[in-house]
């Protein structure tokens, strides 16, 4: 079956044979036998119909345009998916030390200073007030169990002067010694007993360790001394206290008045190991803040 590139070329031979008859004819003087051209007729026109040639070289790039005018801004793009962790980098060096800043106002730790009337106050701490050491009567059953530091300027509210006896009843204290261990007993026996309350400007916690000198590391010693209490075979009992290592005596008070007494703590074997410990040794005391 013959293509459209072959029907083609037979329908221009065609038409060339027939104007060549034509052309023919009218040479020999015979008119009228093919049609007149008109003029700026497309009857004569023919278009021949051929495959598409091969594509050109392209050619080279036209001059730049102008630039356009700023189109507007977009709306925000959605938030993409989180990305993965980086690595930790590695720890940077320590900077400088700054300097210390001035004393804070976070202190609170209180505490009373037996056998002393004031506090130490080389070691940030300042005295609130002094007095002296008061407590139930030694053979009294009842009152109260703990010593107190009294001040020297008490005040008043609503008062019955005379002693009803259906009270508690508050006493000053004495020292009591034996012998002269831990303190001289002419120095210090039936005294009365002196005491300061102290209060630390930085620091917030106190500790009474018994049968220690030393504080853990860390902390501030405020001061050390001996345990004292009130005697084991009296009716009353008290609490256990530290008693400054250096004591000193109240004046005025020399007589033998009782009242609440201190005595030295002792170490008794048993169900308190020895050693450590050891049997009749006075035990030691130290008071710590932190």
């Amino acid at each position: 079956m013959a293509g459209p590139a072959t029907l083609a070329v037979v329908a221009v031979s065609a038409v060339l044979f027939s104007f060549s008859v034509c052309l023919a004819v009218e040479t020999e003087g015979q008119e009228g036998s093919c049609p007149k051209q008109m003029a700026n007729s497309n009857v004569n026109n023919i278009t021949a119909v051929s495959p598409p040639g091969p594509r050109g070289d392209m050619g080279p790039p036209g001059p730049r345009g102008v630039r356009g005018e700023r189109g507007e801004t977009g709306l925000p793009g959605k938030l993409g998916p989180q990305g993965l962790e980086g690595q930790r980098g590695e720890k940077g060096a320590s900077g400088q030390k700054g300097n210390q800043g001035a004393v804070g106002v976070g202190g609170g730790a209180v505490y009373i200073r037996w056998g002393r009337t004031s506090c130490d106050e080389g070691t940030g701490t300042v005295t609130v007030y002094s007095g002296l050491a008061g407590g139930a009567f030694y053979t009294n059953n009842g009152g109260g169990g703990n010593y107190q530091c009294l001040p020297a300027d008490p005040e008043w509210g609503r008062y019955d002067d005379g002693v009803q006896g259906w009270k508690s009843f508050m006493y000053g204290a004495e020292y009591g010694l034996s012998s002269n261990v831990p303190y001289d007993k002419a120095t210090f026996h039936d005294r009365d007993v002196p005491c300061a309350v102290c209060y630390s400007l930085s620091r917030r916690a106190q500790l009474m360790i018994p049968s220690r000198k030393t504080c853990p590391e860390g902390w501030t010693r405020e001061y050390g001394g001996y345990l004292m209490a009130a005697k084991h075979d009296h009716n009353g009992r008290t609490e256990f206290v530290c008693m400054d290592g250096e004591p000193e005596v109240l004046p005025g008070g020399e007589g033998n008045k009782d009242g609440a007494l201190f005595y030295p703590v002792e170490a008794r074997c048993g169900s308190l190991p020895c050693p450590p410990y050891v049997e009749g040794r006075e035990l030691t005391c130290v008071v710590c803040t932190k």
